[in-house]
């Protein structure tokens, strides 16, 4: 299965492991294109919903999964429409517009903008990509782990 996310560096960090009198290691997911882990499951699921068949993305959300989902189009070579809330900050919805997404602002809430983009979905070949919940999303989060199993030398 095609990937867009990268394999991260997992480094220890030394202040932290005093404080916690334990070893402690930090994932830098901060590394990844879109600047956040949300790319490993938002794009999991985009290219599985492209596999079935999608032509367009929709997704709702308030900042990273909407960044992930425009990068997973954008890449996918499929068009994506991002939903966010009236409050969602100009920087954050610049963020989305360029990875090449249309964005609308919708209502005040999350919860708002997520039912909103859940009617956009609702076209024939539309997906709605949801930013945390669902199976794909979470079957892709878990590739951090595999990662990080690899990296400690487990």
């Amino acid at each position: 299965m095609l990937s867009l996310h990268y394999e991260t560096p997992l480094v220890e960090s030394v202040v932290i492991s005093q404080v916690a009198g334990c070893r402690v290691s930090l994932k830098l997911e901060n590394l990844q294109n879109t600047g956040s882990y949300k790319i490993r499951g938002i794009a999991y699921r985009c290219v599985n919903e492209k596999e079935r068949g999608c032509i367009r993305l929709v997704s709702s959300s308030g900042g990273n999964a909407g960044i992930a989902t425009a990068y997973a189009g954008r890449k996918l070579d499929l068009p994506v429409t991002v939903v966010v809330p009236q409050s969602t900050p100009q920087v954050t919805v610049k963020r989305i517009e360029r990875e090449g997404a249309a964005v609308i602002l919708h209502g005040k809430t999350w919860n708002e903008a997520n039912d909103y983009s859940l009617d956009l979905a609702s076209q024939p070949g539309h997906a709605h990509i949801h930013p945390f919940d669902h199976p794909d999303i979470w079957q892709g989060y878990s590739s951090i782990a595999s990662e990080m199993y690899y990296q400690l030398g487990c």
